[in-house]
């Protein structure tokens, strides 16, 4: 592992300049040599493991040099816009082009790639970091459920890391494979010492291992969290979910997402902007101030049409036409899009501060739908998916298809209900179909040779970039 990923700067301890960038006193994580602050300091008390813990909450939302790096949101429009039902019509200032069509994650030298991967690996590492000396705190012993608290947000962070980073370097979850297929390297400790590429399996056994033992962890605190920036055993329940479903656990994905939504009512309004941690449907978020947005460099300055950035100035997302064609004239989801289509879905209404929503209680009932319908559970299938659609379309009807037919539809409608929050590709790769373009309603001299990959493709493989492949003697590429 490249040896320049490591620490966390503790910015209550350093320069002035860093406790602005931060906000509120909070951390900030950046790759930079280990002798910036030694992990005695840091770590000497509980305070400064959580200063740190909000550190890696920071980077989720942090501005990384580049108006098309602005943490987990950045990764979102990424994989949004390596699928079908999320594109731009014209290049505009060029931002999240290069992944669109398919030259970014094909291309080692990329400086974009080298992002999708430090930006994981960064939090893990300081994880790993924060794991290793918490329970050595002068003041453990007397705070032990906010240790246990700070423990538990920790796993959660890494299992949902390996998650995204193997869903991306490697090809996907086979329900019905042994999943030997390389996957990423598993680097829990901060020795420094190389690491070979995991397998696919190996890699989702530690995942699992992570969130339960994050799971136990924060049922065990009695912590209240300050915002839905901070996660909670809620929110971890509904990443274990996303894990279970995606290699096939339908009765986990079932029990753990009906578990992670109670208490998060879906929103009244779905026009309302996905703007404020504060909607009852968010389960987690980063909660943003006036001085932490990062303006240009900011997801809403990408997509929010209402908003004086990069997409009010051509680079209008739109949703493809087999969403849009499939949603009623009465579904709210619908009239997020005007005439061309043009999606308002995310939208600060002209205001520059605006919350990053990464989970959300719809979600949840999409996920339970879709593992109950795969258990053959129709009716109690049915009746969950007509939750979630009824909120949507006040004219909506529970369906009465079954099988096959029946998780079709479920899939539609995740597709309309999750366009833009980042999950496109990675359901095209688990559900081993093709990404296809095609007469959805996208420009056909943009998209390059980006139009159509065959389920399976190697084309939908991040390359692993080259400062890794040179840094580590261990590493195998992916199929060039």
């Amino acid at each position: 592992m490249n040896q320049t990923m490591k620490k966390i700067i503790a910015s209550i301890i350093l320069a002035t300049s860093l406790l602005i960038a931060t906000g509120c006193g909070e951390g900030y994580l950046e790759r930079v040599p280990t002798n910036s602050v030694t992990d005695e300091s840091l770590f000497s008390t509980v305070n400064g493991a959580e200063t740190a813990l909000n550190g890696i909450h920071r980077s989720t939302y942090a501005y990384y040099d580049n108006h098309g790096r602005f943490g987990q949101k950045s990764i979102d429009i990424i994989i949004d816009f390596m699928g079908d039902d999320y594109l731009q019509l014209e290049r505009g200032y060029g931002w999240f082009v290069g992944w669109y069509q398919y030259l970014d994650n094909r291309n080692i030298n990329s400086e974009n790639l080298e992002f999708a991967w430090s930006y994981y690996y960064d939090i893990i590492d300081n994880v790993n970091l924060l794991l290793e000396n918490i329970d050595n705190a002068s003041d453990a012993a007397l705070n032990e459920s906010l240790v246990k608290n700070i423990k538990g947000q920790a796993y959660a962070y890494r299992a949902y890391s390996y998650w995204q980073l193997v869903q991306m370097f490697a090809y996907w979850y086979d329900y019905n494979g042994s999943n030997t297929q390389l996957g990423v390297p598993l680097v829990l400790d901060n020795s420094g010492e190389a690491k070979p590429r995991s397998t696919v399996e190996a890699v989702y056994e530690q995942i699992f291992k992570d969130i339960d033992q994050s799971m136990t962890l924060l049922a065990e605190s009695d912590e209240s969290r300050p915002n839905k920036s901070h996660l909670d055993l809620s929110v971890a329940q509904g990443l274990k979910a996303r894990f279970a479903l995606t290699t096939g656990d339908w009765a986990t994905a079932v029990d753990m997402a009906h578990q992670a939504r109670q208490g998060y009512p879906l929103t009244s309004n779905y026009k309302n902007g996905w703007n404020s941690s504060n909607d009852s449907e968010w389960m987690w978020g980063a909660v943003l101030i006036d001085e932490q947005q990062t303006s240009y460099a900011s997801f809403f300055s990408q997509v929010d049409p209402n908003f004086g950035g990069y997409a009010s100035l051509g680079s209008f997302k739109l949703g493809s036409t087999e969403i849009i064609d499939y949603m009623a004239d009465s579904d709210q989801r619908k009239q997020v899009f005007d005439e061309d289509r043009i999606g308002y879905k995310f939208t600060g209404f002209g205001e520059w501060t605006n919350d990053y929503i990464y989970m959300k209680s719809g979600e949840m009932y999409l996920i339970e739908a879709e593992a109950l319908a795969r258990q053959n559970k129709d009716a109690e299938a049915q009746e969950v998916i007509f939750e979630l659609t009824k909120n949507r379309d006040p004219e909506a009807q529970k369906p009465t298809v079954t099988g096959e037919a029946l998780i079709q539809h479920i899939l539609m409608e995740r597709r309309c209900d999750l366009w833009g929050d980042g999950f496109r590709l990675f359901d095209i790769k688990r559900l081993n179909i093709a990404m296809d373009r095609r007469n959805k309603g996208h420009n056909e001299t943009f998209w390059s040779k980006a139009g159509y990959f065959e389920a399976g493709s190697k084309e939908l493989l991040f390359l692993i970039p080259k400062q890794e492949i040179d840094s580590n003697p261990l590493m195998e590429q992916n199929p060039l």
